[in-house]
């Protein structure tokens, strides 16, 4: 088996030296999928398993969505100054590139990144895999695609599942296939008067289809410069858009977080009411009431946010 130190083949890059000696090719199978800040992982011809790489190969560019076999040539180099590496490697041949395998996926993108916790504060896209899905965080990064805010996106992507990620970083890689389809958004409407006034409080429920629930501390509130509602559900916080006519409010296409919810909550049925498409509301003193038709199902409470 062929190995060197990683000392040496760091110092690759730098060599300087004043004769050339001994060449040899040999071939070796590398793998597909590593991040560009990691060692490349190759087999030799009586390798057990795969293992570090650390040399620059002349002449040849990686894409860590193809696994490769190369013709490598080693040149043992003389004169060669004091903690630099004894040999060269340059690309004879490719023998064989192949994609890595993987999945390909069908997404579509909301036209508004949204505020997540990932290993820090970050902004995540908002995506399903399923149109009857709701809106989830998408931490992960799509190779391929110029992601613009004010659009909605539907794609085809190759996620493709690496071994061995390092430790707080996804264990798939999402390569752009196609865009299917960009639309423009048409999220920002202007809403009526009511919707101006429901921004400037926070809405705790207290009452939900004849419940008094007020100690899961549910709330909402409502931005009605961008059209769009956030809250709590007793487990998950939400999100997305809303929309006002008349006596009827709808909240289409609700995204929520992906936590577990241990214990008794109300989640479930505070969706099941918000998801309705035959809404209606009405705010009377300090609440805001909701309706199907005409049954009271929702009161949430005005408080300062």
């Amino acid at each position: 088996m062929i190995k060197f130190s990683a000392l040496l083949f760091l110092s690759l890059t730098t060599v300087s030296l004043t004769s050339w000696a001994q060449t040899n090719d040999f071939t070796i199978k590398m793998k597909g999928g590593i991040p560009k800040e990691q060692a490349l992982q190759v087999k030799y011809y009586n390798s057990a398993d795969w293992e570090p790489f650390y040399a620059n190969i002349e002449s040849f560019y990686y894409d860590p969505n193809y696994s490769y076999e190369l013709r490598v040539r080693r040149t043992k180099l003389t004169n060669v100054e004091p903690n630099k590496s004894n040999y060269r490697y340059s690309l004879v041949k490719v023998v064989q590139k192949s994609l890595m395998k993987g999945e390909q996926l069908i997404m579509e993108i909301n036209d508004k990144r949204e505020d997540c916790q990932g290993v820090g504060q970050m902004k995540c896209l908002m995506v399903k895999f399923n149109p009857n899905d709701k809106w989830e965080y998408f931490y992960d990064h799509i190779k391929g695609l110029d992601y613009e805010e004010g659009y909605t996106y539907k794609i085809i992507v190759n996620r493709t599942k690496l071994e061995n990620p390092p430790q707080d970083v996804s264990a798939y890689q999402y390569d752009l296939v196609k865009v299917v389809s960009k639309s423009a958004s048409t999220s920002k409407i202007s809403l009526p008067t009511a919707a101006v006034f429901l921004s400037k409080f926070k809405w705790k429920l207290i009452s939900l289809n004849g419940k008094e629930v007020s100690k899961y501390h549910a709330f909402l509130l409502f931005d009605a410069e961008n059209g769009r509602i956030s809250g709590n559900s007793s487990c998950n916080n939400f999100f997305g858009p809303f929309l006002i006519s008349s006596n009827k409010i709808s909240f289409p296409n609700l995204g929520t977080t992906m936590r577990a919810c241990m214990g008794e909550n109300i989640e479930a049925d505070l969706y099941q009411v918000l998801e309705n498409k035959d809404l209606h509301y009405d705010i009377a003193e300090q609440t805001l009431n909701l309706y199907i038709k005409n049954k009271h199902v929702a009161i949430f409470g005005l408080s300062e946010k």
